[in-house]
């Protein structure tokens, strides 16, 4: 795991902690669940460029903990833990589209990397030549004004 509940304390305090664990039957549980959910979240990102899992280091910590937090919510969460959500998604998205380096991790090698290249899908039979309509047809079809 790339950060522990000391760390989500660090991070937004113990009251914070544990009144989202209040919330739930077991919080410890819920917590470690969070934070598992979290690294596995982050190495489906980080998987396509480097061998997972990576060290930890305090900026993972960080993403882990945006992550773990907002999991931790019963309902929706909304305002500051969504934001640091969503931002910590973007990086992850960034670093898998290459954009965005984790630049103490060994990055996956050529082959590595193609095992992890997903196909896009494609219609059944090799003969599809796609374009089924032309303009022909368009320009018959009525126009939304």
């Amino acid at each position: 795991m790339y950060a522990t509940r000391d760390d989500l304390v660090g991070r937004f305090t113990e009251m914070s902690i544990s009144q989202l664990e209040s919330m739930h039957i077991d919080g410890l549980l819920a917590t470690n669940n969070a934070l598992s959910d979290a690294a596995e979240t982050m190495n489906s990102y980080l998987s396509v460029r480097y061998q997972t899992p990576l060290v930890k280091t305090e900026h993972l910590k960080i993403i882990c903990c945006n992550i773990a937090r907002y999991y931790l919510y019963v309902n929706d969460a909304t305002g500051e833990p969504e934001d640091r959500y969503n931002d910590a998604l973007k990086w992850l998205q960034q670093v898998a589209a290459g954009k965005a380096n984790v630049t103490f991790a060994e990055p996956l090698t050529a082959e590595e990397q193609q095992k992890t290249y997903v196909k896009p899908a494609v219609p059944i039979g090799s003969s599809y030549p796609g374009q089924i309509f032309g303009d022909d047809v368009f320009a018959k079809m009525p126009s939304i004004k």
